[in-house]
């Protein structure tokens, strides 16, 4: 005969009660105790190495590699990338060309200013007579004068990296004279001959005659036989070529020539020294005025 499974369930549950209050609650399980975690014996995981494969993941042509497409087979995207990569080479042979070209650019302004330092250096010492004179409007003629003094120099072009790129090399040299030069101007043409004397780089003495009403009416000039000039070559790196602007050389007043890194030859620089010392120099026929 089957009992009844509710009266069955109510004796047991007065079994549990009877024995709890016997002998208290029950004793749990034991298990192993647990670490205790403190702050400075964390270990973070380390993110550099892949992590674990798991069990049951397919792996494939596209498995740990996220962005990457399969091959295709002529494509867009096969286009796209050999566009991409013949970019990449043509910008690559553009920057190895432009440092070649900034490379032989510099080069040549390094020579000429080894050039002239070496020229230099030797008319210090021999102090040649200058064969020409010089002579401004109004029949002011410098004459009779020997090398002075001079120097060369340069200067370095700034950039990020260790490379010395030269931007400019430069020459100053002084002709003169023992003897003492002196102008006399009425009141209209003291004015015009301070101007003329400032442009040529003639350092002057002015001595004003006035009236009892301290009107000018005159004045005497004093100055030495004396020239003093110069020329500065400057690289164009963007452009590729360099720009030579001269002083006083051969004659009174300023030059600009555009040349080429080719063309600083030591030919070249032979007939830019020949016109500075106003020697024979084909260097004016040989290469046009810009300015």
């Amino acid at each position: 005969m089957a009992g009844n499974p509710e009266g069955e369930g109510r004796a047991q549950l007065l079994d549990d009660i009877e024995a709890f209050s016997r002998n208290g609650p029950p004793v749990p399980e034991e298990r192993p105790a647990q670490p205790a975690i403190a702050r400075d014996k964390l270990v973070f995981p380390d993110l550099t190495r892949p992590p674990p494969a798991r069990q049951g993941v397919e792996t494939g042509p596209l498995a740990g590699s996220r962005g990457r497409a399969p091959p295709g087979g002529g494509g867009l995207l096969d286009r796209l990338r050999q566009q991409a990569q013949a970019t990449q080479r043509q910008a690559v042979k553009h920057d190895a060309d432009a440092q070649m070209r900034a490379l032989h650019l510099s080069a040549s302004i390094e020579a000429a200013f080894g050039y002239f330092d070496d020229m230099v250096c030797q008319l210090e010492i021999i102090q040649p007579a200058i064969p020409a004179d010089f002579e401004l409007p109004g029949k002011i003629v410098f004459a009779q004068m020997n090398w002075q003094a001079g120097a060369a120099d340069f200067r370095l072009r700034p950039t990020a990296t260790e490379d010395r790129h030269y931007e400019t090399a430069s020459v100053r040299f002084r002709f003169g004279a023992p003897q003492r030069l002196q102008e006399m101007r009425d009141a209209a043409g003291v004015e015009p001959l301070r101007k003329l004397l400032h442009d040529a780089g003639i350092a002057f003495r002015l001595d004003e005659r006035r009236s009892r009403d301290s009107l000018l009416e005159g004045g005497l000039f004093s100055f030495p036989c004396e020239v003093r000039g110069g020329f500065l070559f400057k690289a164009d790196y963007p452009a590729n070529e360099l720009t030579l602007r001269t002083r006083n050389l051969g004659r009174f007043g300023t030059m600009e020539f555009r040349l080429q890194a080719g063309d600083l030859t030591h030919e070249t620089l032979d007939d830019l020294a020949q016109l500075m010392l106003c020697q024979p120099s084909r260097f004016l026929k040989r290469f046009r005025r810009s300015a």
